[in-house]
């Protein structure tokens, strides 16, 4: 059974975001892009106006949040031109495997149960389920939008105008907590469609708890990170060292245990997996009393829209011919 992004998908998705339209913090989002994008035009000649880094930040802020948000559209776009550019309907495509096991077929040494033993391939049963890549990498693109809404929504209203730091105080705010959640969920289907990549074929379950629970390591540094600093600071030291370790191992473990072939897709894919962690990780792990929110929320956005990029490639190209 093959699972495809099929046209009743692209409604879904278009719906979805028209129907977020009706939001406040959306509206609020739209309106400050089109401020943002609407300053970047009126203003003078680049080559005349001395204000050149303002300039340039706005520009690249503006292009940032478009791309940001706008990724489930020019997911599907980039899908379709490319399906019609190779003049043929096809979808890049990634496996999943469910593997059965007849607990019978495997007596124990001193067990009295009579057991006929059987070949091996009469004990397993291995079904294969190719789902498109499109399908896989959409929930990432969709919390990714609702993520960049979010805090958008927060700093069109005038909340971040200060730029406050990055501390525990901050969290109070009812659409800071929100932010958080979907930035965890954003992050969990980040990771869960890399280790599908890395692995393929991978199976589900596995990959999904995997990906939990490197999220839910990652979203301990991001909570350690607010809190003020104790006076048992070596302890904090030493289980931020062993949690780190853990999650690399626990990554590495997982794709060491499914490389099965070095394709293309799934060296690159593993190089972003381990580059993104790293990044995440290391942002949390370096956060001082000082560090502004805007800077955390900024590398946190970059690396989303890193790993978009990637993904439209991926869409663009004939991933799975990649050698």
């Amino acid at each position: 059974m093959e699972l495809s992004f099929e046209n009743h998908h692209v409604v879904a998705v278009v719906v979805f975001m028209v129907a977020l339209l009706f939001c406040k913090q959306v509206l609020e989002c739209m309106h400050g892009l089109i401020d943002a994008w609407h300053k970047c035009a009126t203003n003078s000649c680049c080559f005349c106006n001395y204000a050149h880094d303002e300039l340039l930040r706005g520009s690249l802020t503006a292009a940032l949040l478009t791309f940001s948000v706008c990724q489930p559209i020019i997911f599907v776009l980039v899908s379709a031109v490319s399906n019609t550019l190779r003049g043929k309907q096809g979808f890049w495509s990634v496996n999943f495997v469910h593997v059965e096991l007849n607990a019978s077929a495997f007596p124990h040494r001193h067990s009295q149960t009579d057991t006929i033993r059987r070949p091996l391939h009469d004990s397993v049963k291995v079904s294969s389920t190719p789902v498109d890549g499109l399908l896989l990498v959409m929930p990432f693109a969709l919390c990714a939008f609702c993520t960049t809404n979010t805090w958008f929504g927060m700093k069109a209203s005038g909340e971040f105008n200060k730029d406050p730091q990055w501390d525990s105080d901050l969290f109070q705010n009812r659409r800071m907590q929100l932010y958080e959640a979907l930035y965890a969920l954003e992050t969990f289907f980040l990771l869960f469609a890399l280790l599908a990549l890395s692995a393929d074929p991978a199976q589900p379950e596995y990959t999904a708890v995997s990906a939990l629970l490197a999220t839910f390591i990652i979203m301990y540094f991001s909570a350690q990170s607010r809190t003020r600093s104790s006076s048992d600071r070596a302890s904090e030291s030493v289980i931020s060292i062993f949690l780190f370790a853990a999650i690399n191992m626990l990554l590495s473990g997982f794709v060491t245990q499914h490389w099965s072939a070095s394709r293309t897709v799934k060296i690159m894919s593993t190089c972003l997996l381990a580059l993104t962690t790293i990044l995440i990780t290391g942002l949390h792990m370096t956060v001082t009393e000082d560090t502004r929110a805007g800077s955390v929320i900024l590398i946190r956005t970059l690396v989303s829209c890193a790993s978009s990029a990637f993904f439209t490639g991926l869409l663009a190209v004939d991933a799975n011919n990649l050698r």
